[in-house]
């Protein structure tokens, strides 16, 4: 896994002349992206949020945010605690279920255990 500022140097090191970094439900690789900027290459903040709209989980992509904004970061951290409670939930499920141990083991496919999904939960499993 790249660090942001790697991935901006290996993109304009192959001709990348803007670039977006989105992390899921939280933005704090703009930091190392920006500083990360080569010559003529242009970074763009950005987020991927996650949101439920008619029962579908939908992931929207933010183009040109602040990273800063108050408003903007506590969303997130209020999106990052539901998904915690949700982990939290699938593995008391699985606990009941004789699968014992299972949010530590999501946590190992995780490379931020703050943001256990689902996809970690059957990678364990």
């Amino acid at each position: 896994m790249l660090k942001p500022e790697e991935l901006v140097a290996r993109a304009a090191a192959n001709g990348v002349e803007v670039l977006a970094l989105t992390d899921h439900d939280a933005c704090p690789g703009s930091r190392g992206a920006r500083q990360g900027r080569v010559g003529r290459h242009r970074f763009v903040d950005g987020v991927e949020i996650s949101v439920t709209w008619e029962g579908t989980t939908v992931h929207i992509v933010g183009l040109k945010i602040d990273p800063e904004n108050p408003v903007l970061l506590s969303g997130l951290e209020s999106i990052r605690e539901g998904r915690a409670t949700r982990a939290e939930r699938i593995g008391d499920a699985l606990e009941a279920a004789g699968i014992h141990d299972s949010l530590a083991g999501a946590k190992t496919y995780a490379e931020n255990p703050s943001l256990i999904s689902r996809s970690h939960f059957a990678r364990h499993l």
